[in-house]
């Protein structure tokens, strides 16, 4: 394995009422079985260039465990016995408050390691390539290893997976109320390769209709490990970091401040990632070339939410290809790639 891809939403849940209305993708803000639940962390969390790590569960403990981890990541002799470290001076862990970790790590010489662990049973000793924590229905749960299973066999470039990923994934929460199972939000991503974390790279999302009667537009990404992501359903920025990976969120302010504002005014995005908001119908353009006019689409913001977009005869086709049932056991949506 030479590269490990880690996928995270932004949804956390909390005693205290939602500051916001609703989430960057529209999903509303509301009580689940009791608690409150909100757009509003980064819960994949650098701990060292090269070692990433994602929660799922009590953001408390698990801002605890990372912080830990982090603090003791290079006088440990392995990551079995960091965990170790772990389980004898902050255990032990009470059910009521679970938390489960993903560990990603890359060498420099391409050795990539995937662990998973939790506050219940510690390591997941079968070693597997992928995992999933949190609290994904079985459905869900079930039709992510076959994505990735037809990815894998689609022998994708590497630094196309990652944004490829986050598009089918993002679809769920468009057309499923995932805030029901405390997911949500922006779903944003990173690898680790050769030593290095590399980020997912910018994406705006497009919501349409088959109308194109309604149409959003969601931008993101991120610098120095924190996510920025502008929406005109709620027409705000929003900025998600966890302490733990970021040293001073007032310097990250003036050092990041100006070139936000201008990015989120212009098109130069690499991935544009377009959801229908009626069948499943996800298409991805890639753009390489940035200083001549894209041959798919234009967009033109406006302000206070609002934007101009213009579609080619040929994407606007693509993007109103229904779904078919071909009977042969096909993921339930249609998937297009091209490069823009």
């Amino acid at each position: 394995m030479e590269s490990v891809y880690l996928l995270g939403d932004t949804l956390i849940t909390k005693s205290s009422p939602a500051i916001t209305r609703i989430s960057s993708f529209g999903q509303l803000h509301d009580k689940v079985r009791g608690d409150h639940v909100e757009e509003s962390l980064l819960k994949i969390v650098p701990i060292a260039p090269d070692t990433v790590v994602a929660f799922a569960g009590d953001v408390n403990l698990a801002t605890m465990l990372i912080e830990f981890l982090k603090e003791n990541l290079d006088i440990t002799e392995s990551f079995e016995s960091l965990f170790d470290s772990v389980n004898v001076s902050l255990g032990p862990f009470g059910k009521d408050r679970q938390v489960e970790l993903l560990l990603a790590h890359s060498s420099i010489n391409g050795k990539a390691i995937l662990i998973k662990w939790d506050t219940v049973h510690g390591f997941d000793v079968t070693n597997s390539d992928y995992y999933q924590i949190g609290s994904l229905t079985s459905y869900h749960a079930a039709l992510t290893p076959m994505v990735l299973s037809i990815f894998a066999n689609g022998k994708l470039s590497p630094d196309r997976i990652l944004a490829m990923l986050t598009s089918v994934v993002q679809s769920y929460g468009v057309h499923d109320n995932l805030i029901d199972q405390n997911i949500g939000g922006i779903i944003f991503g990173l690898s680790v390769h050769n030593g290095n974390i590399i980020w997912q790279e910018d994406t705006n999302f497009i919501l349409y209709d088959p109308s194109f009667a309604s149409v959003v537009c969601i931008s993101a990404f991120v610098r120095d490990n924190v996510l920025i992501v502008c929406s005109s359903l709620s027409d705000d920025t929003r900025i998600f970091a966890h302490s733990t990976s970021i040293l001073s969120m007032q310097k990250w302010l003036e050092t990041w401040s100006s070139f936000v504002f201008d990015h989120l005014n212009s098109d130069q995005y690499k991935y544009w990632v377009f959801l229908s908001t009626s069948g499943k119908v996800i298409t991805v353009l890639r753009r390489d070339v940035f200083d001549c006019e894209n041959k798919y689409f234009s967009l033109k913001y406006l302000g206070d939410g609002k934007f101009d977009l213009g579609l080619s005869p040929e994407m606007m086709a693509l993007l109103k290809q229904p779904l078919r049932d071909r009977g042969d056991g096909s993921l339930p949506f249609r998937f297009n790639f091209r490069n823009a």
